[in-house]
């Protein structure tokens, strides 16, 4: 051990070096094997002082401590390095396993399913959403898409957080919708006496014939779909989504948030339930796999008034009937078809250049 060495151990016994300079005798303490030795010596030294100075002590006391923390610290770093990606791993494997029946993909259904009926003429792309798995938790971003004419398009997109099982309220953001929630309402027709499409009539009659139009149509008494689909033969429009009757008092509230499903004409961009069975078939499987996460589709739409047992009741007694579509096509065969075709009530939608 050199002089140097010595002298600063003397000075940090006695606490007269500064922090930066206690911290680095400590240090080299550490490393050395023959600081055991040292203080054996002193103790056999005639000229030890058993009485050990305050400053002494703190210094004692100070190394202590600072070997302490040290200790801790480490553990915690290398304990949060283990556990992290356990527990990242666990996530993974409670959102992953069981493929088509895993928690992740169920979400996914559910999500998909959710704003297929809920959301007239939009719907999930399924293909381009994203999933992050985080601790105990998942976050999924996916696009909405609609389509107008024959050209579908991305409106907006939608993330979903994920705790456990318990979802967060969703964060939508939309693209240029011309359209409030609320307009996009249909009306149920015994909720209305009058036909109420002169302000569609006036907005179509301004449009040239190089356009397109989305348009939200109410009809005059509900339909079985494919009497409605015969009904609407004749025009050159396509049908992409379907408001269903699902309750039996509509009339008492006629502008009722819809339920509904893609109609016949609809670029699907994902099949609801079961792609072998026709739309009736398909809206009903919807339904009852919302049934079993009831609580995902309330987050997910926003509504608490979704009564997803009652509305499917409703329409296993009933029958799916359709009182309101939303149609598109070029927009004076739309304006032709407001005129002379069974509609009740009209809002015109988003309005393109040319795509038929």
């Amino acid at each position: 051990m050199n002089e140097d060495f010595k002298k600063r151990w003397e000075k940090y016994k006695n606490g007269e070096l500064s922090e930066s300079e206690m911290l680095r005798v400590e240090e080299e303490l550490e490393q050395l094997e023959e600081y055991q030795d040292m203080l054996e010596q002193e103790m056999k030294d005639e000229d030890w002082d058993l009485a050990i100075s305050p400053e002494k002590q703190k210094a004692i006391l100070r190394y202590g401590k600072n070997k302490s923390y040290m200790r801790i610290s480490t553990l915690a770093v290398i304990s949060t390095l283990i556990i992290l990606p356990i527990c990242t791993l666990g996530s993974y494997l409670y959102y992953g396993l069981g493929g088509h029946e895993s928690k992740g993909n169920e979400l996914v259904q559910t999500a998909s399913m959710t704003v297929a009926v809920t959301n007239p003429n939009i719907q999930v792309d399924t293909e381009a959403l994203v999933n992050k798995v985080k601790l105990f938790g998942i976050e999924t971003q996916f696009p909405l898409k609609k389509q107008i004419g024959n050209v579908t398009k991305v409106v907006g997109n939608e993330e979903v957080e994920m705790f456990f099982d318990q979802l967060k309220s969703p964060q939508i953001h939309q693209y240029n919708q011309e359209l409030s929630n609320e307009e996009r309402h249909f009306v149920y027709p015994d909720g209305i006496k009058e036909k109420s499409v002169s302000k569609a009539e006036s907005i179509l009659k301004q449009l040239p014939d190089g356009t397109v139009t989305e348009a939200f149509l109410s009809f005059e008494r509900a339909y079985p779909t494919k009497e409605l689909y015969d009904q609407l033969k004749g025009y050159d429009i396509r049908v992409l989504w379907n408001a269903i009757e699902t309750e039996g008092d509509l009339k008492d509230h006629p502008y009722a948030e819809p339920i509904g499903f893609p109609g016949k004409d609809s670029n699907r961009i994902f099949e609801i339930q079961h792609p072998a069975e026709n739309g009736e078939e398909q809206f009903k499987a919807a339904l009852s796999y919302m049934i079993k996460h009831n609580k995902w589709a309330e987050t997910i739409s926003g509504r608490k008034d979704l009564k997803l047992s009652k509305r499917l009741a409703y329409v296993e007694k009933n029958g799916v009937n359709v009182y309101g579509a939303v149609i598109t096509g070029p927009s004076k065969e739309v304006e032709r078809l407001i005129k002379k075709g069974p509609v009740k009530a009209a809002k015109v939608g988003e309005v393109e250049l040319w795509n038929w």
